[in-house]
């Protein structure tokens, strides 16, 4: 996810997270430092939102995530369910308004899903991305090839169209990047 943000192909993402950890009852972990993912942001001149989080135990910490990552200069807009029990976790990186590639899966932004520290937790996540944009075709390509000495780890497949409804992978993340748009949000308080 950072490393996508890094390549310079997109200027909007979308972050989605049913937990931030952000000195979550005061442990010292913070994924707005992580992998410098502020830094990243800022560099970048990426727009980010959040949407979060899944109980009102979670609160101070989302909002600690968000102070910490506008104290750094991310232009940010953190939002949340007024439900809350969101659940999922969805990355969108987009260029202007088009989804450019989305990660969907079960890794929060914890400690053990976002950090690559001991212990870790063994998540599941799909990347699409769209292979016109040859600098993520070549970055996913390049961290896959690392990956394969632990051949357990990933997956590889191939996308079919015509076993996924004749949908291509933009129609998927253009799906994706409007469900998100149209949901009903609040803007986290201060």
């Amino acid at each position: 996810m950072i490393g996508s943000m890094s390549l310079g192909v997109g200027n909007k993402a979308l972050l989605c997270s049913g937990f931030f950890q952000e000195l979550f009852k005061n442990h010292p972990y913070q994924a707005s430092t992580e992998q410098n993912l502020s830094a990243v942001l800022v560099n970048h001149s990426i727009e980010l939102t959040t949407i979060g989080i899944h109980n009102n135990c979670w609160m101070p910490s989302y909002k600690s995530f968000r102070n910490s990552l506008r104290s750094a200069g991310v232009n940010l807009r953190a939002m949340y369910t007024a439900k809350f029990h969101w659940h999922a976790k969805v990355f969108i990186l987009r260029h202007s308004n088009d989804p450019v590639l989305a990660i969907v899966g079960s890794s929060n932004i914890t400690r053990n899903a976002f950090s690559d520290s001991d212990p870790f937790n063994y998540e599941a996540d799909v990347i699409m991305w769209l292979d016109a944009i040859k600098p993520l075709t070549k970055f996913i390509e390049r961290n896959v090839t690392e990956i394969r000495d632990e051949p357990h780890e990933v997956i590889i497949a191939d996308y079919d169209p015509k076993k996924n409804n004749d949908l291509l992978i933009k129609d998927r993340l253009i799906r994706l990047d409007t469900e998100m748009k149209e949901l009903e949000l609040k803007e986290l308080p201060e």
